[in-house]
């Protein structure tokens, strides 16, 4: 089976593409029949984000389109995959869920983890789309089935990317409570299209907790923007991790939760920090620089010493770095190519990118191992020379973030030599916008205390 394959490498692979922290596994009610409800938003990454942690296996559920050929339907079944075909790819199509409703009340009946995407639409946007009813469904005719008696939980999942397109970025992954219909069975055998509906929309609004939500759109460049400027020092100044995955999350959504309410309540307020925030961080671009170069416990390390330590680092650390490139990053170079070139939607780049990068890693790992075994004719060297692959690898992953800060310090330097009154201005705007930041922060917590 090609799951029992592919799942321990896409526990690897998707790892080293996000930085990925779970929150709530300990929730999930293990031994009971089990549908997870995730929010879609990124391709083939989300089953498999969910799928590669849960040690039972899980049966999925795909858009029916994709099963069009006779390879990417033994693909897909291979991978535990069962298609839900929508209204438009015509009646005739969709009369076949009829077999995949059967197929999942069957696994409910034994107990086993369905996973399906009650959106029924992947959307890479920080919303979540108003939830169709074939989970509910589902849900409720096999308590039917069971006289109410089977104990199925929905549960449901908030997957939240900082930017789902882009390498080394964060995935925190929050699952909440699980959610039976106990109380909704009296409803559902007086009117069953009521409760239907009563259940589907409790489980947007528990989804809803536990994802972050920018809800107007024109707002997401904004968010974005005031998560780069004052994330970090909103954590630090709470004296918080700020490189905990948790953290960043709940930091995260209390900035688009101000934004939400100042955009009903003062979209003045919201025009001018989009305008100021954008025109400083394109200033910033247009330099080659990045915003966390300007935080004032940074700007107070740039001496002497710190530089003569960053070229240590750089000096040092330089030759191992192209070691591990050469051992790791052909394969991931030529992912990121095919997929730019291939891939028009941004919902399914990165499904394309890690994919493909992985398996011509796997390829590439093989083929630098049969070259080894038969350049030196030892069986030692091929296991020390297979150990160092994955272990430059991991120190690329990690010397590469320190050497982009080491070299934007530089440029901050050389600037600060160049123009010292440019960055004294940035310096001087950057805090502008803190203060009308932290001003908006204050009055979205006094409302909050005012409507308690």
């Amino acid at each position: 089976m090609l799951y029992l394959i592919i799942k321990p490498l896409v526990n690897i692979f998707y790892r080293v593409f996000y930085k990925i922290e779970f929150k709530g596994l300990e929730k999930i009610p293990f031994g009971k029949p089990i549908i997870l409800s995730p929010n879609h938003v990124n391709g083939f990454i989300d089953p498999g984000v969910v799928v590669m942690t849960l040690p039972r296996k899980v049966r999925m559920i795909a858009r029916g389109d994709v099963f069009k050929n006779r390879l990417a339907k033994w693909a897909l079944n291979s991978m535990n995959v069962s298609p839900m075909y929508r209204l438009q790819e015509g009646f005739g199509e969709v009369k076949k869920n009829d077999k995949t409703f059967e197929e999942c009340l069957t696994l409910m009946s034994e107990n086993k983890v369905l996973l399906l995407f009650p959106e029924a639409i992947c959307v890479q946007e920080k919303r979540l789309r108003p939830l169709k009813k074939g989970l509910s469904r589902i849900i409720f005719q096999t308590e039917e089935a069971f006289d109410f008696k089977k104990e199925v939980y929905v549960v449901p999942i908030g997957l939240n990317y900082s930017a789902p397109k882009k390498f080394r970025s964060r995935l925190f992954v929050n699952f909440g409570t699980p959610l039976s219909i106990e109380k909704y069975e009296a409803q559902y055998k007086q009117d069953k299209a009521r409760a239907v509906n009563d259940f589907t929309k409790a489980l947007e609004q528990e989804m809803s907790q536990l994802i972050i939500i920018i809800k107007n759109k024109d707002n997401d460049e904004l968010t974005a923007g005031i998560n780069e400027i004052y994330l970090e020092q909103s954590l630090t100044e709470r004296k918080i991790d700020c490189k905990n995955i948790e953290q960043q999350y709940h930091a995260g959504k209390e900035i688009a939760d101000m934004i939400n309410y100042h955009d009903a309540a003062n979209p003045v307020l919201i025009d001018s920090l989009k305008d100021k925030i954008i025109s400083y961080l394109r200033k910033l671009q247009n330099l080659d620089l990045r915003d966390h170069l300007f935080h004032p416990e940074k700007i107070n390390k740039l001496s002497i010493g710190n530089f003569i330590l960053d070229f240590i680092i750089i000096w040092f650390g330089m030759p191992f770095y192209i070691i591990g490139l050469l051992m790791n990053f052909p394969p991931y170079y030529l992912g990121r190519i095919y997929a730019d070139k291939k891939i028009k939607l941004d919902e399914f780049y990165a499904s394309m990118r890690v994919n493909v990068s992985m398996v011509l890693w796997i390829i590439y790992f093989g083929l630098q191992l049969i070259a080894g075994f038969f350049i030196f004719h030892s069986w030692i060297f091929l296991c020390i020379y297979a150990l160092l692959i994955p272990l430059t690898g991991f120190y690329v992953l990690h010397y590469y973030p320190a050497m982009k800060k080491i070299f934007g310090r530089w440029r901050l330097l050389g600037l600060v030599r160049k123009d010292k009154e440019k960055i004294e201005s940035l310096m001087k705007e950057r805090m502008q916008i803190i203060a009308e930041i932290e001003s908006a922060k204050k009055k979205y917590i006094e409302s909050i205390k005012t409507n308690l």
